[in-house]
């Protein structure tokens, strides 16, 4: 399973999400982005990622797209880390202040 929250302020779109990022989830959630699209334009986004638990290459191919349309992805535990990493996507690009 996996949560997706969606905040949004006047300049941030900011996405937490929790558990595993793979298969039919993983599918769902490169849907809620693409249909959110409209909604980022012009603001910063960010994608906390501190619980999720397991990724797989569906799950790895969002966080490329994510990475890719200028999402920053936020993680510090090493399992997230090394995922970033070998997808060549910089960890913590966000920042622990936010």
């Amino acid at each position: 399973m996996l949560r997706t929250m969606i905040s949004d302020t006047p300049f941030e779109q900011k996405w937490v999400l929790q558990g595993r990022l793979c298969k039919q989830w993983a599918t769902d959630l490169k849907e809620r982005w693409k249909s959110t699209r409209s909604e980022r334009e012009g603001r910063k986004c960010t994608i906390d990622l501190e619980d999720v638990i397991s990724v797989d290459a569906v799950g790895e191919d969002v966080l490329v797209e994510m990475a890719a349309e200028g999402a920053a992805l936020f993680a510090t535990r090493a399992y997230m880390k090394h995922i970033l990493q070998s997808l060549r996507v910089p960890p913590n690009s966000a920042g622990k202040d936010e």
